[in-house]
C-alpha cells in the first residue's frame, strides 16, 4: 500500500507534466497567512502547527458556530476569510448570491478521488466547482441501554409517548422538520415549496416532540452531556459523540434508523475577494493528502470522503457506511423563504410546549 509521502510525490509528478515542472497546482508558491472559518473540533492539537511548519503558510482559525451563521457573515460582508467551511445546504445560496469564487481544481488534484456521493451537482455553476467536500459524518440514534430496554429502530421513537422525558434532539428547525417527515413517511422528504408542507400538522408534531423531550442540544458537547447526565436516553447525535462515549464506558448503543441515517457533509469554499487564494488551494489539497486524516478521521471517526484517503490508511469504506450510500438521508438545499417558515413553526412549537 503506498504511503502518504508517495501519494504526494505522485501528485507532484503529475503536476510537473501539466505545468512544465512548476508546482502551481499544488500551491507550491503559496505563502503568507490564510484566515480560516471552521469548527474548532476539526483541528486536532498541533495539526495546524504541523501544516505551518511543512508549508510556511500561517493559519488563523476563527471558530464557526454554524453554517447558517457563516453564510450570514458572507452575506453581510463581515467575512474576510480565505476559506469558509459550509454545510451542503448552505453552498447553493452562497453561489447564487455571488459570495464564492470557483475552485481551481488543477490546484487541488486530490479532488479527483473525492467520493461521487458528495460531489453534488448543486456545488457547480456554469461548469465550475465552488465547494470541495471536507468531511462526511452520520447522525445515528444514540440509545442508553441502561435506561431503555426496548429495541429502538425508528425515528418515530422521537415522537412516542412511552419515551416521555427520555427523548433529546437538536435545537434546529430544519433538522427537526427533516426528522419529523422521515419518521412519519411524509413525501417529499425535502420539499422545496411551502405548498408541499402541512404547517398545522407539523407544528403539532414538533410541539409533541418538545413536550416529550428531556432536553435539546446545540453542540456536540451539549448532546454528550445530556446523555451522560441521564437527562435523555434516546436522541440523534453525531457519530463521533457516540464513539467518544463508548470509549469512556458509557452504555450507549449506536442505532441506524430504519428510515435512514441523517448524514452531513461540510465543504471548503473560497469566498469572493479572498486575499490569499494560492494558500487556500494549498490548504485544501493538503487536507485531502493527509492533514484531514490525521486531524479528524483518525481521532474522531469523521470521514474524509476521499477514496485515496481510505486506501492510503487501510480503512474500509464500510466502517463509515460509505459502502452503501443508499442508507443515508440528507437535508437538501431549500429556498430561504421556506427555511424562515420552518424557523417560525419550530419557535411556535417550542412555545406551545412551554419550552
Amino acid at each position: 500500500m503506498p504511503s502518504r509521502r508517495r501519494y504526494l510525490a505522485g501528485i507532484g509528478t503529475g503536476v510537473g507534466t501539466l505545468c512544465a515542472g512548476c508546482l502551481g497546482s499544488l500551491g507550491g508558491g503559496a505563502s503568507g497567512t490564510i484566515s480560516l472559518l471552521d469548527w474548532n473540533y476539526v483541528y486536532a492539537d498541533g495539526i495546524l502547527d504541523g501544516f505551518e511548519s511543512d508549508t510556511g503558510i500561517s493559519v488563523e482559525l476563527q471558530a464557526a458556530q454554524s453554517s447558517a451563521q457563516s453564510l450570514s457573515l458572507l452575506r453581510s460582508g463581515r467575512s474576510d476569510h480565505d476559506i469558509v467551511a459550509l454545510g451542503n445546504y448552505a453552498v447553493p445560496p452562497a453561489i447564487d448570491e455571488g459570495l464564492l469564487q470557483p475552485i481551481d481544481l488543477e490546484r487541488v488534484p486530490a479532488y479527483d478521488d473525492i467520493l461521487d456521493v458528495v460531489k453534488k451537482d448543486y456545488f457547480r455553476s456554469d461548469g465550475s466547482v465552488y465547494g470541495v467536500p471536507r468531511s462526511f459524518g452520520q447522525t445515528p440514534l444514540a440509545i442508553n441501554t441502561d435506561t431503555v430496554d426496548d429495541d429502538v429502530t425508528s425515528l418515530q421513537a422521537l415522537f412516542d409517548e412511552p419515551y416521555e422525558g427520555l427523548i433529546g434532539g437538536r435545537d434546529d428547525a430544519r433538522l427537526q422538520v427533516l426528522y419529523e417527515r422521515a419518521a412519519s413517511g411524509t413525501e417529499p422528504l425535502n420539499p422545496t415549496a411551502a405548498d408541499a408542507v402541512d404547517f398545522d400538522r407539523l407544528r403539532e408534531r414538533l410541539a409533541s416532540h418538545v413536550r416529550l423531550s428531556g432536553g435539546l442540544w446545540s453542540s456536540g458537547g451539549d448532546s454528550e452531556q445530556l446523555l451522560r447526565s441521564g437527562e435523555v436516553a434516546i436522541q440523534p447525535v453525531w457519530n463521533y459523540v457516540i464513539s467518544s462515549m463508548q470509549a469512556s464506558g458509557i452504555p450507549v448503543e449506536r442505532v441506524y434508523p430504519d428510515e435512514g441515517t441523517k448524514a452531513w457533509f461540510i465543504q471548503f469554499c473560497i469566498p469572493k475577494g479572498a486575499e490569499n487564494v494560492e494558500a487556500a488551494h494549498r490548504f485544501i489539497q493538503e487536507w485531502h493528502a493527509g492533514v484531514g486524516y490525521d486531524s479528524l478521521m483518525a481521532p474522531s471517526n469523521i470521514a474524509v470522503p476521499n477514496e485515496r484517503v481510505f486506501e492510503e490508511n487501510g480503512v474500509d469504506l464500510a466502517a463509515f457506511g460509505l459502502d452503501d450510500p443508499s442508507r443515508f438521508i440528507y437535508e437538501e438545499p431549500k429556498p430561504q423563504s421556506l427555511i424562515e417558515q420552518y424557523a417560525q413553526v419550530w419557535s411556535e412549537a417550542k412555545s406551545a410546549a412551554g419550552e
